[in-house]
């Protein structure tokens, strides 16, 4: 157990993801306290601990901030900078992307410009190899990131039915058998603000290059219905239409017929793990070969991505490489690698469930690059989440020029986004002062039908349309 106290609140949440991913690798019991003070071109932090009589540790750092965004932003990196320090010597443990706790490593890297190598390797503790992922990410996204971010977005619908309920997940997602009475009017209504903000974004003056259907699982709801929303979420002159099938047991032909029929060209088949003994455990119905069914199917006339998580309850490194290989071996256009997560809400965490086999779990993320990339997949996008084991990375790898436009726009926030449905959040991208602006939706399917005008209501204000 790590306790920790900031004497600047606003920070403590942001600096506690920090302490956080040490418990995960420590079974040291540290009380730590920061303090921080400003004066004229410097920041001095202290550091205190109770593991040794009177602990201390003092940091100095340069601080000049050209504004008040800046200077929040300079102060918290210094604090992150400091505590790392401190917790590596008082834990002996270190982490894979050092001090950095934030979803884009990407982003900051792009960010920080032509010093971004140095402040990674030095300043934020980050290892040589993250380090190169990161740049190899940005690398493979040139040419195909969104090249008029003031005219050019994206559409996201939810659909928020599945056939089941993963143990490990967390999202806004419910039993597609439970909802029957929810199912109609959630479609109703789901249409009707799809329409709206496609009319809005033609009055803006927006083309749309990448629309996404995601959940979910969008195929667990009835076809007719899913029709509905197809044809509505279709827009002209797109470059891409996925819809996240995800479960493979709602994948058929006359799933993927419709698809063809509305335009789609991208479908997810995402078995998470080759193991039957694992499916079953977390709770999916369906088996291994039923996503080597499905896939045949999908492959004929769609890219394909497939969703698979390491360190899933139960597994062995050798299972999960299994996985990979197995998945490397149908290659897919997209693979994308998570690292189990254990967010509040999953029946996993719930359950007490909790995984300290970091090294483990680096060795399985290791393998995936090194297989992948041998497949001649490239990592193109990636983030990183709160409770994740190890600390590490979720990562999407291409085929070359298969890249989900979309799932970069939306991790590298350089895309304005009109998105629907229960748990949506359009997000208005102002490039010339790097500012994103952001309009969420009631999270549970219920309150959005219930509350469907003051939805319309906010979307109007939010467009001004």
């Amino acid at each position: 157990m790590i306790r920790f106290s900031c004497d600047n609140a606003n920070y403590a949440n942001d600096l506690m993801e920090l302490v956080r991913a040490f418990e995960q690798r420590t079974d040291e019991d540290v009380s730590l306290s920061v303090a921080y003070s400003l004066r004229e071109g410097e920041m001095d932090v202290e550091v205190r601990a109770d593991k040794f009589p009177n602990f201390v540790k003092y940091f100095r750092y340069p601080y000049s901030p050209a504004d008040a965004m800046q200077a929040k932003r300079l102060e918290k990196r210094y604090l992150k900078m400091a505590m790392y320090g401190v917790l590596v010597f008082l834990t002996g443990a270190e982490l894979p992307y050092g001090c950095l706790t934030g979803i884009r490593p990407t982003k900051l890297y792009a960010e920080l410009g032509e010093d971004a190598h140095d402040i990674f390797l030095r300043d934020f503790s980050v290892r040589p190899e993250k380090t190169a992922l990161v740049e190899r990410i940005l690398a493979a996204q040139k040419g195909v990131r969104n090249p008029d971010p003031e005219r050019v977005a994206d559409l996201f619908v939810f659909i928020p039915f599945c056939p089941t309920r993963c143990a490990y997940c967390s999202f806004v997602s419910m039993p597609v058998d439970r909802q029957k009475q929810l199912l109609r009017p959630y479609t109703d209504y789901l249409v009707e603000e799809i329409k709206y903000l496609k009319r809005t974004a033609k009055k803006k003056g927006y083309s749309v290059r990448a629309v996404y259907v995601g959940g979910g699982t969008p195929t667990a709801l009835p076809l007719p219905m899913l029709d509905e929303v197809l044809a509505a979420a279709k827009c002209r002159g797109a470059k891409e239409f996925t819809v996240e099938a995800g479960r493979p047991d709602t994948i058929t032909e006359d799933a993927l017929s419709l698809f063809k029929e509305r335009g789609v060209t991208r479908v997810s088949v995402n078995p998470q793990t080759f193991n039957d003994r694992t499916l079953e455990r977390i709770g999916r119905r369906h088996t291994a070969a039923d996503v080597e069914r499905a896939y045949a199917l999908a492959k004929k006339g769609f890219d394909v991505n497939m969703d698979l998580i390491a360190m899933l309850p139960g597994e062995s490194e050798a299972d999960f490489r299994y996985s990979v290989d197995r998945a490397a071996e149908l290659s897919p256009a997209n693979v994308t690698v998570h690292t189990l997560y254990l967010k509040k809400g999953s029946a996993l965490r719930v359950g007490g469930y909790r995984s300290a086999e970091n090294e483990e779990a680096e060795r399985m993320v290791d393998h995936a690059l090194k297989r992948l990339s041998a497949e001649r997949y490239e990592p193109y996008y990636m983030y990183r989440q709160k409770y994740t084991s190890g600390n590490l990375e979720n990562v999407g790898y291409t085929k070359p020029g298969k890249a989900c436009l979309y799932n970069m726009d939306i991790m590298e926030e350089d895309t304005t986004v009109f998105a629907a449905g229960a748990a949506a959040i359009s997000k208005r991208v102002i490039p010339s002062v790097n500012l994103i602006e952001r309009n969420a939706n009631y999270k549970e399917p219920l309150e959005y039908v219930k509350h469907f005008d003051t939805v319309m209501q906010k979307q109007r204000a939010f467009w001004g349309v």
